[in-house]
């Protein structure tokens, strides 16, 4: 399998929980980048964040398409060609999967997988202390829609994972890899996302702390008409992550400007001032032009059109 890797970046000194036996236990932040969906800058951004709020030694690792643009600090893993077709590779996440495939990844490493549109709000040492506590293939359990908030958790439904947050240790994944691999045509029959699939697929999956993340959609933003009555956009103060699924994606909500963006139902006006400082914070080449305001507004219009 080819790979192409850049300069691993480091993180802060090795805490107690990091090393056994003397060994220092090295950790794997993964995401992937395939078709260009997302600028190379996401994964900037994303390394940036995670070296900020990880207190032990990692590797981040992009497993992509196309490494062009990714910086010092990224190892850029070069994707395995699963023979995904074009159409199921622009919709459903499926090559996202190929984190799973035997030799992509170290196989010893506890490994957390990170969409490219997540926020990272807080220290991420937990996720580590978890999966290392408790093996196993861990999820971030699939919100509900905000009027199943007024429920305690145990009464929501369970609908399965959410594929945003993974953590695993990739040499357990194989048999899970493989059950796709061989079997794709029928997974694209049966399941309409990758994430439909791992809910069917992996046994006893292990979700982690509810309180841990929070959805930009669902948990930060109101629904109309309450969006103009009660206008301000509050940063979920405890939230390890936030994750942006669907529209907006966090770039939207960073330039400057008078303009909208969001969802018929769900929508906001200008930039969200918590999400910008994050952004500006960890993207050094961030420049406001005309390029991302119009990237923004054709982003929403697609996803208002679906």
């Amino acid at each position: 399998m080819s790979m192409v890797r850049r300069k691993p970046r480091r993180g802060t000194a090795p805490q107690l929980n990091s090393i056994m036996d003397g060994e220092i236990i090295m950790a794997t932040v993964v995401c992937t980048r395939w078709l260009d969906a997302f600028p190379a800058s996401y994964v900037t951004v994303l390394r940036n964040a995670v070296a900020a709020n990880l207190n032990r030694p990692h590797r981040f690792v992009c497993v992509t398409d196309n490494v062009a643009g990714l910086t010092d600090g990224v190892e850029g893993v070069q994707m395995p060609d699963l023979g995904i077709p074009m159409q199921r590779q622009q919709k459903g996440c499926w090559p996202k999967l190929s984190i799973l495939a035997p030799g992509v990844l170290p196989a010893d490493e506890p490994t957390l997988y990170l969409d490219l549109d997540v926020m990272v709000n807080q220290n991420l040492d937990g996720f580590f202390d978890r999966l290392e506590a408790e093996r196993g293939f861990h999820a971030l359990r699939e919100w509900n829609p905000t009027l199943w908030n007024l429920a305690p958790l145990k009464m929501r439904p369970d609908r399965g994972v959410q594929g945003s947050i993974l953590g695993f240790f990739p040499g357990e994944q194989a048999q899970l890899f493989h059950r796709f691999n061989e079997n794709q045509q029928e997974c694209f029959e049966r399941f309409p996302l990758d994430q439909d699939f791992l809910t069917e697929n992996v046994e006893d999956v292990r979700y982690w702390p509810y309180e841990w993340t929070a959805s930009f959609k669902w948990h930060c933003l109101k629904y109309y008409p309450f969006n103009q009555l009660f206008p301000e956009i509050k940063r979920p103060a405890k939230a390890k992550v936030v994750v942006f699924h669907g529209n907006p994606r966090p770039i939207d909500v960073v330039p400057q400007g008078d303009y909208y963006w969001g969802t018929k139902r769900k929508f906001g006006r200008g930039p969200v001032d918590w999400v910008r400082a994050y952004w500006l914070r960890h993207d050094a080449s961030w420049a406001e032009n005309l390029w991302w305001r119009k990237s923004s507004h054709q982003h929403q219009a697609e996803s208002q059109a679906a």
